[in-house]
Parts: structure tokens; sequence; C-alpha cells
């Protein structure tokens, strides 16, 4: 009799056993990133995905919004109340998708409305990508069968770091269906883009900002002089620009000193 008990008793055991384990899920946990990340908001504030990027040339990063949780000054908030030009720290325990550019999920990120930096540059990366937007529609007829564009910010003040490049290189050049590179010109010639003896990018242009010699930037106002060229005789040049800081990371619509066309 007692041998009869302990049988049952260890059926029901396996039984309660085998129930537990079809209850926990069978899906292979995603890894998850360990460390703190702080990435300045580049392109998406108000709408479903963010475009981020970091110190590297490599740190360019996209988010969708819905996978985020957000807190502003302390406070739980949207995603819809962050700004272009604000960092963001996202909290350990984010997923981190190595693609290009690479992509985060589920996450925690945390913001100030107010920067204590007064040295920090805001949204001087949407500054930027207003005079490469305005340069494109200037003289549209440069812009015909292009499949490159080189956008080269190497000499262009503000201290933007080599990730912010390459998020409005890539922001850009996606916008108008081509393949982005950050070349200067004398790059160009060395990587054979330009065909030899000939001022003149069959398939490209060049997108270039660079400070003037005697700019005078400081962090609440730049001086910048601004160039699309194709060739030595399709080229258009916005010079002595002017930008100034306005409230918090946001900056004033940029003002053209004079207009050249070649």
């Amino acid at each position: 009799m007692m041998k009869r008990i302990i049988s049952i008793v260890c059926v029901l055991a396996l039984l309660l056993s085998c129930a537990a384990c079809g209850s926990r899920k069978t899906e292979p946990e995603t890894p998850e990133n360990n460390e703190a990340l702080a990435l300045r908001l580049i392109d998406g504030a108000g709408t479903q995905r963010f475009v981020l990027a970091g110190e590297a040339g490599g740190d360019v990063y996209t988010v969708e919004t819905a996978m985020l949780t957000v807190f502003l000054d302390g406070e739980a908030a949207a995603p819809a109340d962050l700004e272009n030009g604000m960092i963001l720290t996202f909290d350990t325990g984010y997923t981190l998708l190595e693609t290009w550019p690479m992509q985060i999920t589920n996450a925690v990120v945390r913001a100030q409305s107010e920067t204590e930096n007064q040295a920090d540059h805001g949204d001087l990366c949407g500054v930027y990508l207003q005079v490469l937007e305005d340069l494109w529609t200037n003289d549209s007829g440069l812009n015909e069968n292009i499949t490159y564009i080189s956008v080269d910010l190497g000499e262009a003040p503000g201290d933007l770091t080599d990730g912010e490049k390459a998020a409005i290189a890539w922001l850009f050049s996606g916008r108008h269906n081509a393949q982005g590179l950050q070349l200067s010109f004398e790059a160009l010639a060395e990587n054979g883009y330009l065909k030899e003896g000939m001022l003149y990018w069959e398939d490209g242009a060049l997108f270039s900002i660079t400070e003037p010699e005697h700019g005078n930037s400081t962090a609440n106002k730049l001086k910048f002089n601004a160039r699309k060229w194709r060739s030595g005789t399709g080229a258009i040049f916005f010079d002595d620009c002017t930008a100034k800081r306005g409230k918090g990371v946001q900056w004033k619509p940029y003002q053209i000193g004079g207009f050249a066309i070649s």
C-alpha cells in the first residue's frame, strides 16, 4: 500500500513539473546591451522614427518611437515631447541590432529640456540639413542623373561629432535616393569618382559646408559658406551665411549673405 502511495505522489509531481515546463516561454531571449548610451536626436522629432548619432563615424542609430519609454526632466513623458538636438540617454537593458544604421529597441530614454552645457550645439544638425536641402532646391538641373551625393562637413563650424556628420550625410543622400559619401573634392578625385583631367562629376554632386577664413564663429552664432558642385561651370554658392542660436536646443533660420552661380 505504501509503495502505491509513493508511486502516485511521484506521478503527480512529474505531471506538475511537465505542466510548469509547458507554461514557460520557449522563444530564445534577445541579447540586451548593458551599457548606458548617450546620443543626440538628429532627426525625427514628432514622427514614428528617430535618427540619432554618437561620437564615432559609425555611431548612427534609428529607433521606432513606439519602442521607447520616455522621461523628460525626470517626469514620465511621450516621444512627441522630445526635440531634435536633445541629448538622449538610454538606460542599460536596451536591445541593439547591429545593422546599418544600428537599431535600438525596448529602451528607456531620459532627456533634459535645458542643457547645462552652454557650449552644446543643440540642433545644429537640423540647420545643416536645411542648408543642404536649400542647395538641392536651387539650380535643380545640377541634380539630374545623380547616383552619388557626397556631403563634406570636415571643415564645418560647430564641432559636430563624426557620428553627427555621418548621420547628416546618410539622411540627406537617402532623401534623394542616392548613395551617400563623405568625401572632399580631393578625396573624390583620389578615389576615382572624378574622371582624370576633367572637372566634372558625371554621376554625382558634392555638397560642402565650410567656415570662412574670418568666420569668428561662437557657440551662439556661426558663420559659414555652403556649396553644391557638379563641375567647374556647374556649381552654386551660399556665401557669408549666419546662423544664430534660439531658445533651448533650437536655432533660428539661417541667413545667406551672398549667392553665386557658375
